[in-house]
C-alpha cells in the first residue's frame, strides 16, 4: 500500500497535476484532504521570526507511544480549561487595602499564575482626601499556600507605605493569567545590575532567541 502511493504521489509530480486527492473520502475538499487518523513522523513546522497574521489552531503530539506519537488539533471551545486561561478577581470589603495568602484554588503542580493587572477602589487613600482607584505603588505577590496535603497558588497584595482612611474597606479587582505549567518552559534566571545615574537601552543578552 505504501508504494501504491508513494508511486502516485510521483506519478503526479512528475506530470504537473493539480487534481485533489483523497484518502478514505470521495468527495476531497482540498489539495490533499485524510479522512481518519493521519500518522505524522516528523515534524512539519515554520519556525520562521515572523509577524503571525490570521486564524491559528494549536497542534499537540504525543510522546507518549513509540516509536513515534499522534499529533492532534487542541480546540479550546470543546475544553474548560485551555493552555492560558485570563479571567477577573474581583474582592470586595477588603480590610482597608490588605489581602494575604488568599487561595486561589488552583493547584500549584498544575498551573503557573501571573497577576497581570490590580486596581484598588472603592475606598480613600490616606494620603489624599478623595477617593482615587489608583494609590501608586502597590505590591503584589503569588506565594504558595498548603491545604489537605496540596500546595495551592496564593495571592498577596498592599500598598507600600499607605493603608485607607479610619480602617475603611475597598475593593480590588485583578487580572489573572494562568498557565497550564506542563506548557510553560522555564527560561532561567536573569542576573544584573544597573546604575542610578545614566539611562539605559538595548537587549538584553539573556532573553531567548526569537523574543530579541
Amino acid at each position: 500500500m505504501k508504494k501504491i502511493i508513494s508511486l502516485f504521489f510521483v506519478a503526479a509530480a512528475t506530470l504537473g497535476l493539480k487534481a485533489q486527492i483523497g484518502i478514505n473520502t470521495a468527495n476531497p475538499k482540498g489539495t490533499l484532504d485524510v479522512e481518519g487518523e493521519t500518522l505524522v513522523e516528523s515534524y512539519l513546522i515554520d519556525t520562521e521570526n515572523t509577524t503571525a497574521r490570521g486564524n491559528y489552531l494549536l497542534l499537540t503530539r504525543s510522546k507518549d507511544s513509540s516509536p513515534v506519537g499522534k499529533v492532534k488539533l487542541l480546540d479550546i471551545t470543546l475544553r474548560n480549561v485551555a493552555p492560558v486561561n485570563m479571567y477577573t478577581v474581583v474582592l470586595k470589603n477588603v480590610k482597608q487595602d490588605e489581602v494575604v495568602n488568599l487561595n486561589t484554588g488552583l493547584d500549584a503542580d498544575k498551573y503557573v499564575v501571573a497577576i497581570t493587572g490590580a486596581v484598588f477602589s472603592d475606598a480613600v487613600s490616606a494620603t489624599t482626601t478623595s477617593t482615587s482607584r489608583l494609590y501608586g505603588a502597590y505590591s503584589t505577590e503569588v506565594t504558595k499556600v498548603q491545604q489537605g496535603g496540596k500546595n495551592y497558588q496564593a495571592i498577596n497584595l498592599s500598598f507600600k507605605g499607605a493603608g485607607t482612611v479610619n480602617a475603611q474597606n475597598g475593593t480590588w479587582t485583578l487580572t489573572l493569567n494562568v498557565f497550564e505549567k506542563s506548557l510553560v518552559k522555564d527560561w532561567g534566571t536573569f542576573e544584573g545590575s544597573v546604575s542610578a545615574a545614566a539611562s539605559f537601552s538595548g537587549v538584553s543578552t539573556n532573553t531567548p532567541l526569537g523574543l530579541q
